[in-house]
């Protein structure tokens, strides 16, 4: 996804306030991590260093269609 994309996918829909990606790996404040990692992307576009944040970004965005599948 481009950060376009994350932002069309994450706009409109309810967050929850805390989400595990991983073992280990716990976000605090969903609507403030997306915010920075969008943020981040979008000054940095095509450096390497983005990798990482495109790559949180996508565990939840599986985070979130794994919910929403549970729901359905």
């Amino acid at each position: 996804m481009t950060a376009e994309e994350f932002e069309g996918y994450f706009t409109g829909i309810a967050l929850p306030e805390q989400v595990d990606i991983d073992s280990g790996v716990t976000i605090q404040d969903v609507p403030l991590f997306i915010a920075s990692h969008l943020n981040y992307i979008k000054a940095n576009e095509g450096k390497k260093g983005t990798e990482v944040y495109y790559d949180r970004l996508n565990r939840l965005v599986a985070y979130m269609e794994a919910q929403r599948n549970q729901e359905a």
